[in-house]
């Protein structure tokens, strides 16, 4: 009996000095949860790891805003980046797995090779609604990885950024990109609400082989153009995908003051074509009877590494509204354009532009160019 009273003893004695060498100023250090319960921004209550380290991204969007966070953190992209595109990418990461889209009328991604990878959460960076809260509920269901929705809207870009580096252990980072994107979109929203509605331009916006493709002023796809106080000269209902196919007839009733050619690069038209925009500018294929031809008010939209306005409709407006809004409003964005393209690849994609890069990327994108 008094043999196991001195046992009982002794290990009551180490307990309590494991307990103090475990403690800190006399409370106890419990084990780091492994997990957090957050709220994304469609209001969802997700489980994600504490620590995330890799992440796959359902769409284009959340793949370039991951890039400005912290290109390590990515598991792949969606996209093979074109030979194009790579000349303003870091060539430390042209190397990743190209995983596909998981969103998207174009998706390709297959879901074991994803899983396979073991990414610590899933992000869908796109327009929240019903449909994109359901097809995260059925993508986390059926790959048992925790989906988490950021709103690629572009006023909530800020919002974006602050939530992302939240999640991500990178908010110092993050509420860099925040606060410069903030500004961007406050100076552009104070400087187009001081523009007169006769000094306002029509635009259309050219996609597509041959420019009939368009965005129109509803579309997600036009709010850069929307956004510094542009006219949207196509009012029409978009398709499923944002965009529309329209006719000749309907451009030359419309007869818009500027048009702006864009490419998509990986999605179909490389910009090294200059096809369409070609077609266009010289007013072939009756091009000729629009103002905007006859005026040379033609431009192309810069898009390495990805496009300004909307192609993927991601963080890479944020340069696109100083573009757009100098382009149609120099005595109201009054700006350098050339000093403003190299702040934000410095700052967003860890890119120091050559002169070279940046008269290729604004090659038929500003005036006298």
């Amino acid at each position: 009996m008094k043999k196991t009273a001195l046992l009982f003893i002794v290990f009551l004695a180490l307990s309590l000095t494991a307990c103090r060498e475990a403690s800190e100023e006399g409370k106890l250090v419990l084990p780091e949860p492994q997990t957090r319960l957050i709220t994304d921004m469609a209001g969802r209550q997700v489980e994600i790891p504490q620590k995330i380290e890799k992440v796959y991204s359902t769409g284009q969007p959340g793949v370039i805003a991951l890039y400005a966070i912290n290109p390590e953190l990515l598991l792949g992209w969606c996209l093979k980046p074109a030979k194009e595109e790579a000349e303003y990418i870091n060539s430390k990461y042209l190397g990743l797995p190209v995983l596909g889209l998981m969103q998207g009328s174009n998706a390709t991604a297959n879901s074991e090779e994803i899983m396979l990878r073991s990414p610590d959460i899933i992000l869908m960076m796109t327009y929240i609604d019903q449909v994109a809260i359901l097809d995260a509920e059925a993508f986390q269901k059926r790959m048992g990885i925790p989906v988490v929705l950021a709103d690629y809207a572009l006023t909530r870009i800020p919002e974006a950024f602050r939530f992302l580096g939240d999640i991500l252990s990178h908010s110092e980072r993050a509420e860099l990109l925040a606060r410069y994107s903030e500004n961007v979109l406050a100076d552009a929203q104070k400087q187009s609400a001081l523009i007169p509605e006769e000094e306002r331009l029509n635009v259309y916006y050219a996609q597509g082989a041959n420019g009939l493709q368009t965005a129109p002023g509803a579309s997600p796809h036009s709010e850069v153009i929307n956004y510094v106080g542009g006219k949207n000269v196509v009012t029409l209902a978009e398709e499923s995908d944002g965009r529309l196919t329209v006719n000749m007839e309907q451009i030359l009733s419309w007869n818009p003051d500027i048009v702006i050619a864009s490419y998509t690069m990986a999605h179909g038209t490389v910009k090294g074509d200059n096809s369409m925009f070609d077609i266009i500018s010289s007013g072939r294929e009756t091009w000729n009877l629009v103002s905007a031809v006859q005026n040379n008010m033609v431009f192309s939209t810069p898009c390495y590494p990805y496009n300004w306005l909307d192609m993927p409709p991601g963080v890479n407006r944020i340069i696109g509204i100083m573009w757009m809004g100098n382009l149609l409003y120099p005595d109201y964005f009054s700006l350098d354009i050339r000093e403003e393209t190299r702040t934000f690849y410095r700052l967003f994609y860890n890119k120091t532009l050559t002169d070279e890069q940046m008269d290729t990327l604004l090659a038929g994108a500003v005036k006298n160019s």
